[in-house]
């Protein structure tokens, strides 16, 4: 199961992108790992390989500034339907990069 930290979807002027971040590591760890990933909806999405910790929650509050809304799992299903299998397709590379 795939332990989101934040996801955002970001839908205003016709932009349609997601953006977020995933644990890699037990949240219980001194500055786990995280996946950050970004893209368009449906698209290959980009990712980024960090660490939790206070310039990560900087991040995740400029996005939702700059219109980011924060989407939780049962109302993904309804914003990007195939949102699940992308993002495994992304995690198994980033794991396999580690």
């Amino acid at each position: 199961m795939i332990d989101y930290k934040f996801i955002g979807w970001n839908n205003k002027d016709g932009s349609d992108k997601v953006w977020g971040a995933i644990y890699m590591e037990d949240r219980t760890n001194i500055r786990p790992k995280v996946l950050i990933f970004w893209g368009r909806r449906g698209k290959k999405l980009q990712t980024k390989m960090d660490r939790e910790g206070w310039d990560l929650d900087n991040l995740i509050r400029a996005k939702t500034q700059k219109g980011y809304n924060q989407i939780d799992n049962r109302h993904l299903k309804t914003v990007y339907p195939e949102f699940q299998n992308d993002l495994e397709k992304t995690t198994m590379w980033a794991l396999l990069k580690l």
